[in-house]
């Protein structure tokens, strides 16, 4: 499967609201992932498979990112997305562990933020801002799914608590 068919997949997760052509995914790729300027970063999420002995390959099992980053504020939002056949196997975990390590030690970022809708997988992001003992909070209706609002949880993560907590 590829990031757009993800995407379009699990809309109910994303704010983009409509469904993504695998041009628009490309574009998104050149103009955005590629441009050294832009005020995102993403990566991929990799998983090392044995296919045949001896012959291990690399698949594409996700994208995260750090973005809308504010160096002037020291912060950026995180965005995460998995192959929905990988999900439960603790990729995403590990992947928010190493977005959490970028933003914090090689970016220089004081704070990350999220949202998740509650329509979506709010469970995965409670138990990440509880591991790190962090802020989190409900934003009422916040989403429309399938002509129903659903609210949100807001979280943040600072590197201060992560520094301690990981």
């Amino acid at each position: 499967m590829t990031v757009a068919e993800w995407r379009n997949r699990e809309r109910r997760f994303l704010r983009t609201p409509y469904f993504i052509t695998e041009d628009m995914q490309s574009a998104f790729y050149d103009d955005v992932v590629n441009n050294r300027n832009s005020k995102h970063r993403y990566y991929a999420i990799t998983e090392t498979v044995n296919v045949m002995p001896g012959e291990p390959i690399t698949e594409l099992i996700g994208m995260g990112g750090i973005t809308n980053i504010e160096w002037e504020n020291g912060n950026a939002e995180i965005s995460l997305i998995l192959d929905p056949l990988k999900r439960g196997k603790g990729h995403g975990a590990e992947a928010v562990d190493l977005l959490l390590d970028e933003a914090f030690n090689n970016i220089g970022l004081e704070m990350i933020y999220g949202e998740v809708y509650n329509c979506g997988n709010k469970g995965f992001w409670e138990r990440i801002v509880e591991k790190y003992n962090e802020y989190s909070t409900i934003l009422p209706e916040r989403k429309m799914y399938q002509g129903i609002r659903y609210d949100s949880l807001w979280f943040c993560i600072r590197e201060k608590k992560w520094r301690r907590n990981k």
